[in-house]
This record gives structure tokens, sequence and C-alpha cells, in this order.
């Protein structure tokens, strides 16, 4: 059997350090290195933290989010087929040349160029994003981005994240790195990330305008019509004794560690994940209280007379006191180390999932 010879090529960048048998390599590499560090030259710290470059960022995309939406709607209403705009000449023909978006390095899956005069914004853009979409591109950065990333590989990504939720930035990263032949670096995945999570946000806007037209924006509207054989009614459909039937579990195997217990402090990070899924923890504390009141005055009320019960039949509430989450908080044995100790997940009969929520 034929062994392809590409599947044993090293990626670029990974690439084994070569030593003859006469010797000094490593050493001429080793003074090469310390001359480069004794170089001396200007370099820009910045002084923010991370969470206020994030804040900053987000407040830049968020003056021009609407008019992104736009020029989306607009991108996909010229989608040729392959997932690039068709760009009429006749729409550019009334464009200043002399106004182009320059210096911008474009990444597709299969291609990575420098941008040409040929990406010419029109009279109606104000943001160089809206330029970059409007040719099917988005930039890694919201006021003056070095670099764009075709949308059409952004959606690839998504759609392959979803049937493979493993399947990482970082591992996207490297895979189109290997595609175009360079090094991969760590700060690659700062911009793909960055022009991944504009992209998922002008989604979402788009969802939620879809939502509101069709009357589906409502409390909980999602969970009351996830499933159509429990929620969906006909008429003169006879009533049931129970209408429809949803089981609660948790999972103690999803859990994440507590940052105070490796010394280290937790990034902040004042964006929220948009999801109709999951109940966040501040509506959950609200209720924090409630198990710990009802156990008090269930002690405080118990003066009636129990009837004896049969000893061939025992109570059916016997398992009450065997079972864990009923117990005491004395009795909950949950290790501090983690910050959460697993998922909670509501579902229907049917295998529908309906709410799920972090256990903290």
């Amino acid at each position: 059997m034929d062994v392809e010879v590409f599947t044993h090529t090293v990626p670029p960048g990974e690439e084994a350090f070569d030593l003859s048998h006469a010797g000094g390599e490593h050493e001429a590499f080793e003074d090469l290195a310390h001359q480069l560090a004794d170089l001396t030259g200007y370099h820009h710290i910045d002084p923010r933290i991370r969470g206020e470059r994030i804040d900053t960022q987000t407040a830049h995309w968020g003056l021009q989010i609407d008019r992104l939406i736009d020029a989306y709607l607009n991108y996909r209403s010229r989608d040729s087929g392959d997932g690039m705009p068709d760009i009429s000449d006749q729409v550019l023909s009334g464009v200043d040349a002399s106004f182009s978006i320059n210096e911008i390095e474009l990444i597709d899956t299969f291609s990575k160029s420098e941008t040409c005069s040929h990406l010419r914004p029109l009279p109606s853009h104000q943001y160089p994003n809206e330029t970059l979409i409007y040719y099917g591109y988005i930039g890694c950065a919201p006021m003056y981005p070095s670099v764009a990333i075709s949308l059409r590989t952004l959606a690839a990504y998504r759609q392959s994240h979803r049937t493979c939720p493993r399947f990482s930035i970082q591992s996207q990263c490297k895979t189109l790195c290997y595609l175009h032949d360079i090094p991969y670096r760590p700060y690659l995945k700062m911009q793909f990330s960055a022009a991944y999570d504009i992209f998922l946000e002008i989604l979402h806007r788009i969802n939620q305008h879809l939502r509101q037209a069709l009357k589906r924006d409502t409390v909980n509207w999602r969970m009351l019509n996830t499933c159509p054989a429990c929620f969906y009614k006909l008429d003169d459909e006879p009533a049931l004794n129970f209408e429809w039937l949803v089981s609660i579990d948790g999972n103690n195997s999803l859990k994440r560690w507590n940052s105070s217990i490796y010394g280290t402090t937790a990034r902040s990070d004042s964006r929220t994940a948009h999801s109709d899924y999951w109940i966040y923890a501040d509506a959950v504390d609200k209720f924090e209280n409630e198990v710990k009141s009802r156990q008090t005055d269930l002690r405080n009320d118990d003066d009636w007379e129990d009837e004896p019960t049969d000893p061939d039949h025992p109570g059916a509430f016997t398992c009450i006191n065997r079972w864990r989450n009923t117990g005491p908080d004395s009795r909950k044995k949950m290790f501090a180390v983690f910050q959460e100790s697993g998922i909670f997940i509501a579902s229907c009969r049917h295998r529908f999932v309906l709410l799920v929520c972090d256990m903290i």
C-alpha cells in the first residue's frame, strides 16, 4: 500500500533544528539570539488590562453594528453561490477610485493576499468594516483593521464547530496556517476570535429581527414551542391528567476550577452569551434560601400525629433520607475547588432540552 508522503510532512514552523556531527550550530544560534535580545528599540506598552480593552472594542463595535447588519444583508443578497458577493461594475463606476482601503491583509480559506485598489468604499459607507463586508470580508478590529477574514471562512467554521464542538478556534487558525504554508502564531487566534465574535453578533441581531417580525420574541417562547408533541394542542383535544412531563437532572462531569485555587485572578469580561436555553446565575440566586426556609418550616410545624404504617408496606418517601440532594447542606459533598460543579438541565419526555443552568 502506498503511503502518502504529505501526511508525514512537518507543518510550517514546526520543523526540527538540524544539527551536524561537526557541531557548533546550537552555539551559533544562541549567540544570534543574544545579539537580537540586546538590540534596543521602541516598544509601546498598553497600560490597559484585558477587560478594559474588550470594553473599548465592544463599544466601538456597538457604534456601527446597525450599519454592519445592513451591509451583511446586502452581502447575502449578492451572494454568487460560493460565499463571495457579486460586485457590480455599475455600482463602482460612480465611486472615486482615489478612495480605497489599502494595507489590509485578506484571509480566505485557500488564499491570502494584500488588498488592492479594488476595495473602494461606497458613498454610503462610514466605517471600514462596511466596505469589507460589501466585498465579503470582515475586519479583526472595529476602527482600524489590518487583517480581514472572509465571511465564508467564518461561516464554514461556525458549521464545523456546531458538528464538532471540540474543534477550537486555535485548531481552525492552525488549519489556515497549514493551508497557507505559514507558521502559526498565538496572536492569530486573537484576530480570528475578534472577527468571529462580531460575526456571531451580527447573526444574533438578524435573528432577533426575524423573531420580532414573526411574533416569537415573547418570554419563554422557545421553551413553550420546542416540542410539538408536548406543547402543540389541537382543537377540541381532550385534556390529559398531566399536560407534559419534564425530567430534571444534574451532570457533575462538567466542572470548572476556581481560579483562586491556583492563586490567579479570573479575567474580567462584561460580555454575556446570547441564549434562551440558559438560566443565568442572577436568576437562580433569587431562590438560594428557599430550600433552607422550607426545611425550617417543616421542622417547626410537625405537631400532627403520624398514622402507623403497615410493616409489610413501608412508606413511599423513605428514599428522601437516602437521596443526597434532598439532605441538609452539611451532608452535601462538593469540592470547594470548583467554581462550577456541573450543569443542570430540564428536558421533556421527547428528549427536547428546555432549560439549562450552571451548578455553582
